[in-house]
């Protein structure tokens, strides 16, 4: 375990239609062809619900809302460790452009499941998914 301070990470989890979107990361990222929920660095001098905001706008040229924010999941990987802050959004009226992702797509809960997401990704899913209420 190492003692240096996370770098902290706003993602989003986008809504629309019963949906959330997903977002594989291109050729060119670090863990190409993985899914993730978008979203970046927290600037210094921002909120962690700006920088969501932002980086959006900046990956997916999309205006989002943020609804409600999950606990966050912090994960090792070699060198650094990165603390993810996911915030639910939504995302019911824009258009999603993938400036930086190979791929974006609208799945539902079941299909998010057979996706190959990043491990802090994972955990961040299940516990969205567990936040959800019970359908009958």
């Amino acid at each position: 375990m190492s003692h240096q301070e996370p770098i902290l990470v706003a993602c989003a989890i986008i809504e629309k239609d019963k949906r959330i979107l997903a977002a594989k990361r291109s050729r060119v990222q670090s863990h190409s062809g993985f899914w993730e929920f978008p979203g970046g660095k927290i600037a210094a001098s921002e909120s962690p619900e700006t920088a969501v905001v932002r980086e959006i706008k900046e990956e997916l040229c999309a205006a989002i809302r943020v609804k409600r924010r999950l606990d966050p999941a912090t994960f090792e990987y070699p060198g650094k460790r990165v603390t993810l802050i996911p915030f639910v959004c939504d995302g019911s009226r824009a258009l999603f452009v993938p400036l930086e992702h190979e791929e974006v797509r609208w799945v539902n809960g079941r299909e998010s499941e057979s996706l190959a997401w990043l491990p802090p990704d994972q955990a961040i899913l299940a516990a969205y998914l567990k936040s959800l209420p019970e359908t009958p």
